[in-house]
């Protein structure tokens, strides 16, 4: 009896220590531009998606995953929680971490009026705190934004290089 206590113990301790990888959090960082925005087919006109689904009904999804299994993996993550329109930005943390964030319309229009130049012009950041879910190590979903301050800093960039795309 003394054993099966001790059990059940031990198995509803590690029961209430599982972690839930849906969980809502809180995640703060820079806004961060690069040259090249790839996350999803937001702004894109719709023939560039439907294209897509014609060549993976045409190749089949096995081998369109054999060909190209890192945007194909996305894509179909986007498609599961009815993210393939979704606006996303770019968030480089303070321990360096970047993540593609993903975002309502709503949300998004709040980032937009923020351009690449002028953050540059006025030596200015964006900083952003937000409730997030994680879709991926490296995904993540904005359930709310909590603050947008626009503060003194370096705003970052991947390529200094190309021209920067604004958030549009």
């Amino acid at each position: 009896m003394k054993k099966l206590i001790v059990i059940s113990s031990c198995f509803l301790i590690l029961l209430g220590c599982k972690t839930n990888t849906n969980k809502k959090s809180n995640l703060e960082g820079d806004l961060y531009y690069t040259w090249l925005k790839l996350g999803s087919f937001y702004g894109q006109p719709d023939s560039l998606y439907q294209n897509y689904i014609k060549l993976r009904d045409s190749l089949g999804i096995d081998r369109l995953r054999k060909e190209d299994s890192t945007s194909t993996a996305h894509i179909e993550l986007l498609e599961k929680h009815g993210l393939v329109k979704s606006p996303f930005i770019y968030l480089k943390a303070d321990n360096d971490s970047t993540f593609i964030i993903y975002m309502s319309k709503e949300d998004y229009k709040l980032i937009t009026k923020y351009t690449y130049q002028d953050l540059i012009d006025k030596k200015k950041k964006i900083r952003l705190e937000l409730e997030i879910e994680k879709l991926t190590n490296k995904l993540k979903l904005c359930k709310r934004i909590i603050s947008i301050e626009q503060v003194n800093g370096e705003t970052l960039q991947k390529q200094k290089k190309f021209k920067i795309d604004e958030y549009k």
